[in-house]
C-alpha cells in the first residue's frame, strides 16, 4: 500500500533497534505494545512510564531482561511450528514429520507507519502469506512465549494487552485478521485468531491521539528551560492521571525519592476523602486476607490428609503443587 512507510531494521543491533524505536516514542507515537499500556491493560507498565520515556526524562528506560531474551530467541522456532499447526498436537506432529506446511509467513524486518494514523507505528513479527481459511490474504502473525500460570489468569489464555497489540497492528497495516501463536511453558503450542475490531481500534486511536497531544505539549514546554527541576515540574503538570497499577506506584515512588527538597502543601477536602478511603480499604483488605487464608488452610488440610495434589470439584478443580490454584 502506498500510504505505508517502512523503516528497515534488519541490519540493526539490539541497541540500535531500541534507539530507533525510542525515536518514534519521543515523537509522541504509539507502538503495538504501548497501546495496551495506554488502555490500562499492561500490569507491568503504566501510561506514566510511557509518558516520561516519550518526553525524554524517564528514570526507567527500556531494558532487555532474561525472560524477554528467551522469548526473542524462541520467536523463529515458534513461528516455524505455527506453519505446521492445525490446532491439534497430533496433527502438528504429523505435519511436521511429513514437512506438510499448512500456513506460511514472511518476516517483516521494518517499522511500519501508516499516513492515515500519524501517531501510530508497528513492529510486527510476521506477515501471513498463506492461510487455510484466509487463503493468500495478508494477516498479522504475532509470536509469544507464555507461562502456564500467567495463561491461566486470562480467558483463552491470552492477556488482553496481546489482543490490543494485534488490533493495533491490524489498524496500521489495514489487514483484517491476526493470529497469536504461543508456546506455553516451553512445550505446549497454541494459536488464537482475531478479526479486526472497529470498536477496539477506535479506542486505540483516541488514546493515541490524547497521548500524542500530551507528549508534544510537554516537550514543547520542556524545551524552553535547561533546569532539570523545572522540566520535572512541567512534565508533572501534564503527566497522566494515577491508575491502580503497581507500575505506577513504583514509578511515582522512585520519582519522589529523587526530590531533594522537603515541601509541605495544603490538602483539600477531596484529598482527605481519598486518605479516608485508603485507610478504610486497607483495613478491609487485612480482614479479607485473613478470611481468605482461613478457607485456603481448610482446603489444604483436607488435601494433605489424603496426600492429594488435585481435588475435583462439582464445577471445577483445585491443584496444589508448588502453587495453590482454584479453577471454577
Amino acid at each position: 500500500m502506498k500510504h505505508l512507510k517502512m523503516t528497515p531494521t534488519a541490519k540493526l543491533s539490539e541497541a540500535e533497534w531500541q534507539s530507533l524505536r525510542q525515536s518514534f516514542v519521543t515523537r509522541g507515537m504509539v507502538g503495538g505494545s504501548d497501546a495496551g499500556t495506554l488502555l490500562g491493560l499492561n500490569k507491568y507498565k503504566s501510561p506514566i512510564n510511557l509518558f516520561y520515556q516519550a518526553v525524554g526524562i524517564s528514570t526507567l528506560p527500556n531494558k532487555m531482561n532474561h525472560i524477554m531474551l528467551h522469548g526473542k530467541q524462541l520467536e523463529d522456532y515458534v513461528a516455524k511450528c505455527w506453519q505446521y499447526y492445525d490446532g491439534t498436537e497430533d496433527g502438528w506432529v504429523e505435519n511436521t514429520l511429513n514437512d506438510n506446511k499448512i500456513k506460511s509467513y514472511k518476516k517483516v524486518r521494518a517499522i511500519i507507519e501508516n499516513r492515515k494514523y500519524p501517531m501510530l507505528f508497528a513492529n510486527i513479527d510476521g506477515k501471513i502469506t498463506k492461510h487455510p481459511i484466509h487463503g493468500r490474504k495478508a494477516g498479522i502473525l504475532e509470536v509469544k512465549t507464555i507461562s502456564g500460570f500467567s495463561a491461566d489468569s486470562y480467558e483463552a489464555g491470552i492477556p488482553p494487552s496481546y489482543l490490543i497489540q494485534v488490533q493495533h497492528y491490524m489498524l496500521v497495516t489495514e489487514w483484517k485478521y491476526a493470529e497469536i501463536v504461543y508456546l506455553r511453558d516451553g512445550r505446549e503450542l497454541g494459536c488464537v485468531t482475531f478479526d479486526a475490531d472497529q470498536e477496539l481500534q477506535n479506542r486505540i486511536v483516541v488514546a493515541a491521539e490524547e497521548f500524542n497531544n500530551r507528549v508534544m505539549m510537554a516537550r514543547q514546554e520542556i524545551a524552553k528551560t535547561q533546569d532539570h527541576n523545572e522540566q520535572l515540574q512541567i512534565a508533572s503538570s501534564l503527566e497522566p492521571d494515577a491508575d491502580n497499577s503497581d507500575a505506577f506506584n513504583q514509578f511515582i515512588s522512585e520519582k519522589h525519592k529523587a526530590r531533594e527538597e522537603e515541601i509541605t502543601i495544603q490538602g483539600t477536602d477531596e484529598h482527605e476523602q481519598w486518605a479516608y478511603e485508603y485507610q478504610k480499604l486497607n483495613a478491609d483488605i487485612k480482614s479479607l486476607e485473613s478470611e481468605k487464608q482461613l478457607f485456603q488452610n481448610r482446603l489444604k488440610q483436607v488435601m494433605e490428609k489424603e496426600g492429594a495434589t488435585t481435588m475435583i470439584l462439582p464445577n471445577g478443580k483445585i491443584t496444589w503443587r508448588k502453587q495453590f490454584n482454584i479453577k471454577l
